[in-house]
């Protein structure tokens, strides 16, 4: 299947496993990236225990990221939460750097501080805002992301403040957006 998706992710089918923060691990995400998707390492990837150091989930993200390159040669991704000071943000984005990580998830804010070492580093940069509207997938757009997730309210899990459909938001801003949703 080739879609500007596809084309863009270097994947062979345009599917991509959600973020999600306690429920991915190295072998699930290798798994979805050796079946043709695009498989992302949650924040909290493979943990069971709550840090509040930024420094100890960086090292546990690194850790997952070697065990899913050891499990698959194919693209998959990491998330990367953005916090005002950046104090989390930073450790986790250098070991994605370190690590070549082929693909970003950023979520919620547009912050050059993140895009830009992700561009220099060729990153692809999947951007989610919290509530999504064409002003915001523009923005994104001039903050050079490579995907933008049309996340309405139907899409389950975090939803935006705005009452705005999936298919409707996707319909609204179409260029390389893709709806965060199970469309059947």
């Amino acid at each position: 299947m080739n879609n500007r998706i596809c084309e863009i992710l270097n994947i062979e089918k345009p599917i991509i496993q959600g973020p999600m923060s306690w429920v991915t691990n190295a072998e699930f995400v290798a798994a979805v990236s050796n079946a043709g998707g695009l498989g992302f390492l949650g924040p909290n990837a493979g943990q069971i225990e709550i840090t509040r150091s930024p420094e100890i989930s960086a090292e546990r993200m690194r850790s997952e990221i070697q065990k899913t390159k050891s499990l698959t040669n194919k693209p998959f991704g990491v998330s990367v939460l953005v916090n005002r000071d950046l104090a989390f943000t930073w450790p986790i984005l250098e070991a994605v750097i370190d690590e070549k990580v082929p693909v970003v998830h950023v979520g919620g804010m547009l912050d050059d501080r993140i895009f830009k070492p992700l561009k220099e580093n060729n990153i692809k940069i999947v951007y989610r805002p919290l509530t999504p509207t064409i002003e915001d997938a523009k923005a994104a757009e001039e903050f050079g992301i490579d995907v933008y997730v049309a996340t309405g309210f139907d899409e389950g899990g975090t939803v935006p403040e705005r009452v705005i459909g999936d298919i409707e938001m996707k319909n609204q801003y179409n260029t390389r957006a893709i709806m965060a949703a199970q469309v059947a």
